[in-house]
């Protein structure tokens, strides 16, 4: 199984409790660029999809991370 397969499925399980560097891992390998970090927002672009991932401490809030897995999974439909 492929990385990006394996940290997409434990990031899928467990949407509450992802560290920023790994929904950063995931999206980076996913083809998006970070654009920008305004802040504490960090801005991830891909062709016409933008995501806004606010980094406060190492865990992601899980609508962030939800709204990111659905998008994904979208993609690959």
């Amino acid at each position: 199984m492929a990385q990006r397969t394996k940290l997409f499925e434990k990031i899928k399980n467990n949407p509450n409790n992802v560290t920023f560097a790994q929904i950063e891992r995931l999206l980076l390998r996913e083809g998006f660029s970070l654009d920008r970090i305004t802040g504490s927002h960090h801005v991830f672009t891909r062709e016409n999809v933008t995501f806004v991932i606010p980094k406060h401490g190492k865990q992601v809030k899980s609508v962030y991370v939800k709204r990111v897995i659905e998008t994904l999974e979208e993609e690959t439909e």
